[in-house]
């Protein structure tokens, strides 16, 4: 199904009784869910439309949950044309190239480059895909609300003191390590990380903050100058559970009003105003030519194949570099995506590659590729 012609259904879990032996754990209170209490999507929007700020959450990855935010997205701009949409699959250095698009000046594919999206965010464009071209559509400004990412890799390996002069400057001027249960729960995320044993959890701790203050000094910035509008953010439920992210840094900023919608979390105490639970939804998803490639010099190099590869069945080998696909020259692996997102399952691909042979001296050669 289409994401924009998603209708949003609403799960209730239910508790049972126990039986067969089992008994409950209460030493945290069970939780009960009032069923009667129980309301629509469209119901919460009109609910949440009075607030300067409403917060969406999201697993990445999960159609259903970006087919919740782009209905919140609808309805509230049914009720007020003045809204903004925040977004942490964008970092702020790139604001512009976002400004440009939804004005209409640049097209898809230009914003996807100049954006570095792929290089920066990765997920399937196609997911966020309706909720930007809504916003284009209805000139809906959008807001980069994440940090540079070079900077949050700097900070996590080596702490605030490892930031350059010019890092510090793109920093927020207010960073509040006070709260202590989100830095147990953050500890929790950390240990189960690949290679936490070589990890500082302090600098983890500091980069974490350092992303959810940007993003909130980002909400704060545009509220600022545009004190009019209201501000639909859409970020990962991990910013938003509790408020411990970015919703009461941006309330410590600037004390507006604001709702919390997450989707298909588990049910806690105030981990939210309201907890979505959509079905799932079957999106479109670019095709892929399924091989390992890494930048270096300006190329594109093929460095593996994963099992069953279509790649590698049609004829490209490890060390292959890539010049273009479909005639389109290749100097980034963004450039390869770019061009897939606009491709289906069952459509086919020319590559051309440069194979380097010691003997023979290095050669060109095309290769077709079933997606």
């Amino acid at each position: 199904m289409p994401v924009s012609a998603w209708a949003a259904d609403v799960t209730v879990i239910e508790i049972g009784a126990d039986e067969g032996g089992l008994s409950l754990d209460n030493e945290d209170q069970t939780i009960a869910i009032d069923v009667s209490a129980v309301k629509s999507l469209p119901e919460v929007l009109e609910r949440v439309s009075g607030k300067k700020i409403v917060y969406v959450g999201e697993f990445h990855d999960r159609f259903s949950n970006h087919a919740v935010e782009l209905e919140a997205v609808k309805a509230l701009y049914q009720k007020n044309r003045k809204i903004a949409i925040g977004m942490e699959m964008f970092q702020r250095p790139f604001q512009q190239v976002l400004d440009k698009y939804i004005a209409g000046t640049i097209d898809e594919r230009t914003m996807l480059k100049g954006t570095e999206y792929f290089k920066r965010w990765g997920f399937d464009y196609n997911l966020y895909r309706p909720i930007l071209t809504f916003a284009r559509s209805e000139r809906v400004p959008v807001i980069a609300l994440n940090i540079r990412r070079e900077i949050t890799d700097k900070v996590s390996k080596g702490g605030l003191d490892s930031l350059s002069e010019g890092d510090k400057k793109e920093i927020p001027s207010q960073m509040d390590f006070s709260d202590n249960q989100y830095r147990e729960e953050l500890y929790e995320v950390f240990k189960r990380h690949e290679g936490s044993k070589e990890m500082n959890f302090d600098f983890f701790y500091t980069s974490q903050v350092l992303w959810d203050e940007s993003m909130s000094q980002s909400v704060d910035d545009f509220l600022k100058s545009n004190p009019d509008f209201q501000v639909v953010v859409l970020a990962g439920n991990g910013h938003l559970a509790f408020g411990t992210g970015i919703p009461k840094r941006t309330f410590r900023r600037n004390g507006l009003s604001y709702a919390t919608i997450l989707n298909d979390v588990d049910i806690e105490s105030d981990v939210a105003d309201y907890i979505i639970y959509p079905k799932p939804v079957e999106g479109t998803t670019a095709p892929r030519i399924m091989a390992v490639m890494k930048e270096a010099e300006g190329r594109v190099v093929v460095k593996g194949f994963p099992e069953g590869s279509i790649s590698e069945a049609a004829g490209l080998r490890e060390g292959d570099i890539i010049l273009s696909v479909d005639d389109t020259p290749v100097a980034a692996v963004d450039d390869i995506r770019i061009h897939l997102l606009y491709k289906k399952k069952g459509d086919t691909v020319h590559i051309k590659i440069l194979r380097k042979r010691f003997l023979l001296g290095d050669t060109e050669k095309d290769f077709s590729i079933l997606l």
